[in-house]
């Protein structure tokens, strides 16, 4: 029997809508979709957003209910829907759906200047030496493999202490009542002792909506397990802290409310959002001794957060009381979450940084700090070695607290990727991103982007058996995602490295029909050709390549072609202009892009000699 994400890849592609139109037009996010086509997250939770998803697909009631059926709903057509998986099955691969329900590793890509993006940025924007790898971008992706909103119910928890700031004061005033049993949150379950609400802060009057230009935080009264004589003030402390930062950070357009009731689930919370157009609510339950809470807030952009598994985990905490100090790190938490929910990604660094100099005592939340700090250090500073080398910092003290935590390592092993494409000694950084990969390949197996990336570092580092590695990882990627043009392209510079005409031929062509306007796949034509000493052949791409990508990283490869044809004054004049990129994009990396050794072959050039003899073009196809 096929599985939801299998039937809803096929229907997908036969309707030719893209997910982000699909997202759109029914409300589901676009990393949602993407989860469900890749089998990570095995089935929806909703059965309307399957329904919606069907109707704009415009399936037939047959298709629908074997839509309904794979994602675990009762369908409306049981006898239809039977034909339609016995027709199906046969094609249909097996596909391990055994992971629960839920947010999953979305990797952030590392992709060279001027190439498209795809998912969310981690590491720096880096262009090896030609033909290059382009690798998926880090942090963007995405929003770092799944949702970032996800994180604010783990981290945020440890903050909520503010509501109990001051139970040791009333606790001296009023002499409380004995709760049967530990308060603990499982004490929560028990039927006794019954819920209460905190009267106050009065609730904002209904119905509560952002008025045009406004930001609204929806806070909510926070449900009390405790006698009746300790009842907490937990929305209106919240509310204070979170105020007296928005003031210090001059947002005037952001304000705090009430919410009337008490928000008790997830989906409850999501409603509360939609209904009041809120940015972030904040809600939970508390004892005599313990707070319990969750922020939510409303899915993001997927084009810049790609890492709807950018979230360590979705669980709650349950923590102590603390020091008032952590009243502050709670407000700061929530801000960072609110501008990150509004793509003020510098902001939110600023507002996580200083949450974190407060020195948070709880590790879950220091690790979530750590976390959002190093996703967001290089995108707002560059993805230069020295900003990558602080997120890798980040991401290490991250793990240090949290070492299950797939995507912080996933994001660590990228990063390192991206230093190694930006330093002379790269072995060690290609070394430590292989042996991170490896790490949340074996706990992941299904996912896809920590095998392109594993790939690209075997392909980069090219030491015995990587070749065969970078293959395999790439032969599993295309297994994988028939659809992945990334996995067919680095396939073909593998394919290229080892002399395997008819394979990087075949490889390239399925890139091109895939993706007809990405750039590299004529560059690599180009240099596959040129390098194999058939000038004619290569040429078109070249020019294909060079008029795609006007930057001057394609022209050491149209040179070479040139130079092979005799038109050595052109073959000049490119290397000229591709040395002048290299720097303008990457002085530091002068040797690395061969600058001495095309200043020798300029040099024969205008001499009317042609440098490319076949020994130098094997050496240069070999890498």
């Amino acid at each position: 029997m096929p599985t939801f994400g299998e039937l809803l890849n096929q229907f997908i592609a036969r309707a030719g809508i893209t997910d982000a139109e699909l997202a759109r037009s029914t409300g589901v996010q676009r990393q949602t979709i993407f989860r469900w086509k890749e089998g990570v997250t095995a089935r929806p939770r909703y059965r309307e957003d399957v329904l919606r998803i069907a109707a704009k697909l415009r399936l037939s009631p047959a298709e629908r209910d074997a839509l309904l059926l794979a994602g675990g709903f009762s369908p409306d057509d049981s006898a239809a829907v039977a034909s339609l998986l016995a027709a199906s099955s046969d094609d249909a691969g097996d596909v391990d759906v055994s992971e629960a329900d839920g947010d999953a590793l979305v990797a952030p890509r590392i992709m060279h200047p001027g190439e498209e993006e795809d998912d969310a940025p981690v590491a720096a924007d880096a262009d090896p030496p030609s033909p290059a790898p382009t690798l998926p971008p880090p942090v963007r992706r995405s929003r770092l493999i799944e949702r970032p909103h996800v994180m604010l119910s783990v981290a945020v928890v440890v903050m909520l202490v503010v509501a109990l700031a001051g139970v040791t004061l009333l606790r001296a005033v009023f002499p409380a009542t004995p709760t049967p049993g530990p308060a603990t949150l499982s004490a929560l379950a028990s039927p006794i002792p019954p819920a209460t609400l905190t009267p106050t802060p009065a609730p904002t009057a209904t119905p509560i909506v952002a008025l045009p230009g406004e930001q609204l935080i929806v806070i909510a009264p926070f449900v009390g397990y405790t006698s009746s004589d300790m009842q907490f003030n937990v929305a209106g402390r919240i509310r204070e802290a979170v105020t007296d930062e928005l003031k210090r950070a001059q947002l005037d357009d952001v304000h705090t409310v009430i919410w009337p009731e008490p928000i008790t689930e997830p989906a409850q919370a999501d409603a509360v959002l939609t209904a009041s157009g809120a940015v972030l609510a904040i809600w939970g339950e508390y004892d005599a001794g313990r707070v319990r809470a969750s922020v939510t807030a409303p899915a993001l952009d997927d084009t810049f957060w790609v890492n709807p598994v950018d979230a360590p985990s979705a669980l709650p905490l349950v923590i102590n009381q603390d020091v008032p100090r952590d009243a502050r790190i709670f407000a700061l938490y929530t801000l960072g979450s609110y501008f990150r929910s509004a793509d003020l990604a510098s902001k939110a660094l600023a507002a996580y940084e200083r949450a974190l100099a407060q020195s948070p005592t709880d590790p879950t939340t220091r690790a979530t700090l750590h976390f959002y700090v190093g996703l967001l250090t290089p995108q707002m500073h560059g993805h230069a070695p020295q900003t990558l080398t602080q997120a890798i910092e980040h991401y290490s003290a991250a793990l240090a607290l949290q070492p299950t935590w797939e995507n912080v390592r996933y994001n660590r092993g990228t990063t390192y990727l991206g230093r190694a494409l930006l330093s002379l000694d790269e072995r060690a950084d290609l070394d430590a991103a292989i042996a991170d990969l490896s790490v949340v390949i074996e706990r992941k197996p299904m996912r896809v982007d920590p095998l392109v990336n594993r790939g690209i570092a075997y392909y980069q580092r090219n030491g015995a058996g990587d070749l065969e590695r970078a293959r395999s990882d790439f032969d599993r990627v295309v297994g994988l995602q028939p659809q992945n043009y990334q996995g067919y392209y680095h396939r073909a510079l593998v394919r290229i490295r080892s002399g395997d005409t008819a394979g990087w031929q075949a490889d390239l062509a399925q890139t091109q029909q895939l993706a007809p306007t990405y750039a590299p796949a004529a560059n690599a034509f180009c240099w596959a050709y040129g390098t194999a000493g058939e000038p004619h052949k290569a040429l078109p791409y070249c020019d294909a390549a060079v008029a795609a990508d006007p930057s001057g990283a394609s022209l050491d490869s149209r040179a070479l072609t040139l130079a092979q044809l005799a038109r050595h004054a052109e073959a000049a004049a490119d290397l000229r202009a591709y040395l002048d990129w290299v720097r303008a994009a990457y002085p530091a990396l002068y040797p690395k892009y061969r600058g001495p050794q095309v200043e020798s072959w300029i040099e024969l050039l205008e001499l009317n000699e042609n440098p490319f003899t076949p020994a130098l073009l094997e050496s240069l196809r070999k890498g």
